[in-house]
């Protein structure tokens, strides 16, 4: 992969949102999501694309548009053509490719949070994973021992019906979900916040990445180190990508497992939230329950786990076709009240025949 083996569009992109860490590049600070959209606004209203940022009469350009983005700082931004072509030498040599939001190729699940969908996706595997949907696992780092064991016959169930896991690559549920569901035999989607081309590049991730069984993905540069904002972001990523969302362990009122799933139940509504319940479950898990998240069907699960998680909730309505994606239309949805959920998880079902 070269500067020139990708799209204009993504150059563009590129130039303008990544540090292009694995170039060295410091100075000027990149166009922020915000930033991104109001640029790609008031191109889309002057009839151009950003890959006409490009070309040489890109500065008559900016000055037609009378940005509200700085002129100057874009104009610095696109100039860091040699710091792209060194970070792409060292992403191709990692096998790390990249895709901008308006290709072909870019996830489609990820279209459905409009405009807070990545400009971009670094990823390292199978891209055809990531629009197979599935069971988005997710919870503490911090995990007690129950929780643990939970995790990974929840992730192994899912594999063995070839439900695919999707999760954050984090320490504790997440990187036991992706285990769980790997030794089953599954696929995963692992979802990260930071050093992706560290994880692709491990031991662990590169025999289910060649088998084509694992595909890591992030919205920030594949050097990028941890960030408090940037692993927020992830977690609506982790649903986009997702049919279901399952929380194994949670905090109650702090951390992102929480706020996460917080964010689907009260905004977003990407997925339903099912909760692991019980006698002995952290009480930010009782808690998301009082708010109208859904109890995780009790064991022993049937040879269908995905069809009891469907009876057990109503599906999203599907985005429209035409939405467009500078305008956040949010449909709730609405739940089953909790006698009808109980009475649908814990009612023998009819098998098909």
């Amino acid at each position: 992969m070269s500067a020139n083996s990708i799209s204009s569009a993504t150059q563009a992109a590129l130039l303008l949102c990544s540090p292009l860490r694995a170039g060295k590049s410091k100075g000027v600070a990149p166009l922020s999501i915000g930033e991104f959209n109001e640029l790609e606004k008031q191109l889309q209203a002057a009839g151009a694309g950003q890959e006409q940022l490009l070309e040489s009469g890109a500065s008559v350009l900016l000055k037609q548009l009378g940005l509200t983005v700085d002129a100057e700082k874009i104009t610095a931004l696109l100039g860091r053509g040699f710091m792209l072509s060194l970070a792409m030498e060292t992403w191709q040599s990692a096998g790390v490719w990249v895709v901008s939001r308006h290709e072909p190729d870019y996830p489609e699940r990820l279209h459905r949070l409009k405009q807070n969908a990545p400009p971009l996706i670094y990823g390292c595997g199978e891209k055809k994973l990531l629009s197979r949907g599935g069971l988005a696992i997710v919870g503490s780092r911090e995990v007690d021992a129950a929780g643990e064991e939970f995790t990974k016959r929840a992730a192994a169930s899912a594999a063995r019906e070839e439900m695919q896991v999707v999760s954050g690559g984090a320490r504790g549920v997440d990187q036991l979900a992706m285990l769980g569901a790997l030794e089953a035999g599954g696929t995963v989607v692992g979802v990260l916040a930071d050093s992706l081309l560290r994880s692709a590049t491990s031991g662990n991730a590169r025999e289910s990445i060649q088998d084509r069984r694992l595909t890591l993905v992030s919205a920030f540069d594949p050097e990028a180190g941890f960030n408090v904002g940037n692993a927020m972001q992830r977690n609506k990523q982790i649903y986009a990508l997702a049919d279901f969302g399952l929380v194994v362990s949670s905090g109650y009122n702090e951390g992102g497992t929480w706020s996460g799933a917080i964010e689907q139940l009260e905004k977003l509504h990407l997925t339903p939230i099912f909760v692991r319940a019980g006698e002995v479950v952290p009480e930010g898990n009782r808690q998301l329950l009082r708010r109208d998240a859904l109890p995780f069907p009790p064991e022993p699960w049937p040879e269908s786990l995905r069809e009891m998680l469907e009876t057990g909730s109503q599906k999203i309505p599907p985005p429209m076709e035409t939405a467009d994606l500078f305008a956040l239309q949010e449909t709730p949805v609405e739940y089953r009240s909790s006698q009808q959920r109980e009475a649908a998880l814990t009612s023998p079902r009819k098998r098909k025949h």
